[in-house]
């Protein structure tokens, strides 16, 4: 199952836009806040609608003097604390409500030379008033009306005003930042993939083989730039870990073989019985362990000498140093070169140990009966056959894994078809387990052509 993982980039972007609208909201509130402070809003000018509820009330007698009538929409604007209006028509006539400031009677006595006006409130005095003016055509000629009342912003209006504050200004204003945000990052955050792919290649590059590989950190952004150096020092100790260790190995191989040999002259020279042969035996084991452990270590450890080799010639040299082992086992033993091979590049006494190994691994676990086989064909292929039980599919893999065995009871320790594998993937080829024809064990190696 493919997991999937969360976008830096819309991260980045969510972030970053979250935190301007947030900036933007926060400079539209302090801008408000502002403006009330300062008396800009707060008591503000009756409106045209409150111009025209009291018009409506005002009536012409036969003699063409103003007189007013009690309406609806007057008694709805007589609510306001401070209430007061002055109205003149074109001959002079007044008519006037509520205390009427003397500043404005001047004003209204000045006629229709004035179409309209506004006069905001200082909200700093409890008795400021805010005031508006408008000349209305009538069908008696032009009227001048003047209103005025105290009190604060209603708070419909003041929401009203901060929502078409917000619609054509802030909302707008983050919408605009929000999308140059998203190009910006889109942009710059075009380059980051390529980096990490870059790093991720090099990582790829990074095997057993080249330990010594180190991830660059020449285009690396300063964000990353600390992992990727905490890697390289991961990388480094790894590197030094695995020296040591295979050090250690090989040291203590080394040193086996000595202890090994004086205590297999020992038992040799002591009388020979059922005792003796059991040591003689486990002895031998002990040996062959030292010894592929040597193997192991000097095939990771040696830079090897690769060379063009006659895989046919090889293998038949290899046939004849084991074939009194194979007799002496109770085995016939049985080399065919089915068609002439190419020829590979290859450490030859490395193949001669992979051949070794499955030649004896086919002597403990054949059965002591029937041959032992070895083919060489095209392109290039040795297989090593047996009559023995074989081995199941579900064990093919398995068995190539260091000190695995099939049973407890099953001579062996476990490395000898390990080394045989290390030894094929080193020369880049591949080894496998199968059936043979006569339902045992058959083991494949093939190599690539030179």
């Amino acid at each position: 199952m493919n997991r999937r993982f969360p976008s830096l980039k819309w991260r980045l972007i969510r972030r970053l836009v979250a935190l301007q609208a947030l900036t933007i909201l926060s400079l539209g509130a302090a801008f408000i806040l502002g403006l009330w402070s300062m008396g800009f809003v707060g008591i503000v000018a009756p409106d045209e609608d409150a111009i025209a509820n009291v018009a409506s009330s005002i009536a012409w007698s036969e003699k063409g003097e103003l007189t007013i009538r009690s309406t609806a929409e007057l008694e709805k604007e007589r609510t306001a604390p401070g209430f007061w209006f002055i109205a003149r028509n074109a001959t002079g006539s007044t008519v006037s409500e509520g205390a009427v400031p003397d500043e404005f009677r001047t004003i209204a006595a000045m006629g229709a030379g004035i179409a309209e006006a506004r006069f905001n409130g200082d909200e700093r005095k409890a008795d400021s008033i805010a005031a508006r003016m408008q000349v209305l055509d009538t069908p008696h000629g032009p009227l001048t009306v003047i209103l005025g009342r105290q009190g604060i912003l209603p708070p419909g209006r003041l929401l009203l005003t901060l929502t078409a504050l917000a619609s054509s200004a802030v909302f707008p204003a983050i919408l605009l930042t929000g999308l140059i945000t998203m190009a910006v990052t889109l942009l710059v955050m075009r380059s980051i993939p390529r980096d990490l792919e870059t790093l991720a290649a090099a990582a790829g590059r990074i095997t057993a083989e080249q330990r010594d590989y180190r991830l660059p950190l020449d285009a690396v952004p300063a964000e990353i730039a600390p992992l990727v150096t905490a890697m390289n020092e991961t990388l480094t100790r790894l590197e030094q870990a695995y020296t040591r260790q295979k050090r250690f190995m090989l040291s203590a191989a080394h040193e086996l073989r000595t202890p090994i040999a004086i205590l297999q002259t020992r038992i040799e020279t002591m009388e020979r019985s059922a005792a003796t042969e059991k040591l003689l035996e486990d002895l031998a084991r002990l040996a062959t362990l030292t010894e592929q452990l040597l193997d192991l270590q000097r095939l990771n450890s040696e830079p090897a000498q690769l060379k063009p080799v006659d895989l046919a010639a090889l293998a038949r040299r290899q046939v004849a140093d084991l074939a009194p082992l194979i007799v002496a086992a109770g085995y016939e033993a049985d080399f065919d070169v089915q068609s002439q091979p190419q020829t590979i590049m290859a450490d030859p006494s490395s193949i001669e140990r992979a051949i070794a190994n499955l030649v004896q691994n086919a002597i403990r676990h054949g059965g002591r009966r029937g041959a032992i086989s070895i083919r060489v064909s095209v392109p290039a292929e040795i297989s090593v056959a047996d009559d023995g039980p074989g081995i199941a599919p579900a064990d093919r893999e398995r068995i190539f894994e260091p000190f695995q065995r099939l049973s407890a009871d099953r001579a062996g320790i476990g490395l000898g078809l390990h080394l045989v594998r290390e030894i094929v993937e080193f020369h880049g080829g591949e080894v496998c387990a199968g059936e043979a024809p006569g339902g045992g064990a058959r083991f494949t190696m093939s190599f690539p052509v030179v």
